[in-house]
């Protein structure tokens, strides 16, 4: 959802849109939606008529495989048009929803897809538990905001899932992050609204769009080279959340070194401005009460959407003495660019201020570890790296933050890469260089229930906690664990080992998303944990 405030919404009011309008509606987004993913030109907005420019509350898009949610995300704002709402809504689920990863060409098949148009935003003024009975379950979606917090959830949910008018609220509160029962207390709003639905498989009446069509047909007679992009990933399901393809280009050779990487994840897995402040200020209150600080080698901390993991995120990084250096290893989510990719920009946007990068170490480890390239279109979209800049800011505001991706499988070349990194960072400290830090960032077991996602993070964690970067891999392989950062994880596991630096692997914590989103039927593992 966009960041405009619930109190700065207007009252646009419901949409009574026919089933002709609503086809159209649906037919612009799924169009939408194809041209994002394969970067083709968005569709004509003049082909929604008049009712592209009605003024709406807001537009959600919707994605559902076999039942299950694949990603859904809106655009709500103060008089803003359909068209507009519905344009950024469907960019936003396609790609990036924080939760999951993109939407690709090879999953429209599977896909369902449901298009809302919103209006009829009210507060509602009742306080206590009159709030249970202010809404109507089918008719109105519902909105809560409080303590730095926002969640929403579309008229529908509860239908869905059977919910009474208390477990729609207690639901409300999961996916705000706010503590159950916070919507009887009166420093917590509640927002009611009401919206029209659409909804088919993505490819309804696919010939409408030959050039869906033709993507779609690509997809599924995939070329050889792709083929082998998918060998490779059924060789190695650990990676299961990392895109292996070849890389798309070449890595740019211009010097980025004086310019500034723009953030490409803020307002999506992280907020901006001083809602990114306030929230930090909370996760940093809440991490420094629990322990003091302590000088360590490594680290390893999650990378999702800050309101399910950067209170752990912030919970590891602040029990660490604050590093000149930070070396942050982390997975390539995305095809393009460099698999082995080093950030070449001289600094970190993250919307509040910069993060500097540490040049020098960069151009000597390129120079050291040739795998690794200077790429700035790797680094472009990624988030695995961007959503710990903010927190290590405010941590550590003098530190410098190195950026590594990992984007193909390394465990037959780990011993010999492991080997290189340790050589350069022992001839990077003999001339007088502080210990860098080595960050993994990393999320656990991808989608599975709850149940099932805490059986498989265990086995990868207790792994880990051999210090073992092979066990650690052959676990994940063999068990079918989606660990993203499985490979960076090896590699400063075997890197620390190689320098003397590894004997314990201390557990700071573990949750998974259900524990604040409140869907326990699809879930991200997250753990974090401390190296010395």
């Amino acid at each position: 959802m966009s960041e405009s405030g619930a109190n700065k919404l207007g009252s646009a009011p419901k949409p009574e849109f026919s089933e002709e309008v609503m086809e159209k509606l649906f037919f612009w987004a799924r169009d939408r939606v194809a041209a994002a993913v394969a970067g083709t030109k968005r569709p004509d907005p003049a082909l929604l008529g008049e009712e592209g420019k009605r003024s709406v509350l807001g537009a959600f898009v919707s994605f559902k495989k076999s039942g299950r949610l694949r990603s859904c995300m809106g655009h709500m704002s103060e008089g803003c048009r359909l068209v507009d709402a519905l344009d950024s809504a469907a960019v936003y689920a396609a790609l990036r929803d924080p939760r999951f990863p993109p939407i690709s060409a090879r999953e429209f098949y599977d896909l369902d897809l449901e298009v809302w148009a919103l209006g009829s935003f009210r507060p509602i003024a009742e306080r206590g538990e009159a709030r249970r009975d202010a809404f109507v379950i089918g008719r109105d979606g519902l909105q809560i905001e409080g303590r730095g917090r926002r969640g929403l959830l579309l008229p529908s949910v509860p239908v869905e899932l059977g919910w009474t008018p208390d477990q729609f609220l207690e639901g409300l509160c999961d996916k705000a992050g706010l503590p159950r029962g916070s919507w009887l207390q009166d420093d917590v709003r509640l927002f009611a609204f009401e919206g029209v639905s659409f909804k088919k498989p993505f490819v309804w009446h696919m010939s409408r769009n030959e050039e869906l069509a033709k993507i779609v047909e690509e997809k599924r007679n995939a070329s050889d080279s792709e083929d082998g992009a998918r060998a490779t990933y059924s060789l190695a399901p650990g990676f299961g959340m990392m895109n292996l393809q070849a890389p798309s280009r070449e890595p740019q050779p211009r010097d980025l070194s004086k310019e500034t990487r723009p953030a490409a994840v803020a307002g999506m897995f992280y907020p901006r401005g001083e809602a990114q402040k306030r929230m930090l200020d909370e996760f940093v209150r809440k991490g420094e009460s629990r322990v003091g600080r302590k000088r360590v080698s490594g680290a390893m901390t999650p990378h999702a959407g800050w309101v399910f993991s950067g209170q752990l995120a912030t919970n590891v990084l602040s029990r660490i003495e604050a590093p000149d250096t930070i070396v942050v290893l982390a997975p390539k989510h995305r095809s393009e660019g460099a698999p082995f990719a080093v950030m070449p920009y001289g600094a970190w946007d993250y919307t509040s201020g910069a993060v500097a990068n540490d040049l020098s170490f960069v151009d000597s480890f390129v120079d050291s570890v040739p795998i690794f390239k200077k790429d700035a279109l790797a680094h472009r979209s990624e988030h695995s790296i961007e959503v710990q800049i903010p927190i290590i800011a405010r941590l550590f505001p003098k530190a410098k933050v190195v950026g590594l991706l990992i984007g193909a499988p390394i465990h037959d070349k780990l011993d010999s890469l492991a080997g290189q990194f340790a050589s350069f960072l022992n001839a990077w400290e003999a001339l007088g260089n502080s210990k860098p830090l080595l960050l993994v960032s990393s999320d656990m077991n991808h989608y599975a229930n709850e149940v099932r996602t805490r059986e498989l993070d265990g086995k990868a964690l207790a792994a880990l906690e051999t210090l073992d970067p092979v066990n650690l891999y052959s676990t994940v392989v063999r068990n079918n664990i989606s660990m993203c950062g499985v490979l960076p994880a090896c590699l400063a596991l075997a890197t620390l080992a190689k320098r003397g630096e590894l004997h314990n692997a201390e557990r700071v914590g573990y949750t998974t998303s259900g524990a604040y989103g409140g869907d326990y039927a699809r879930v991200v593992g997250y753990a974090g944990y401390l190296f010395d």
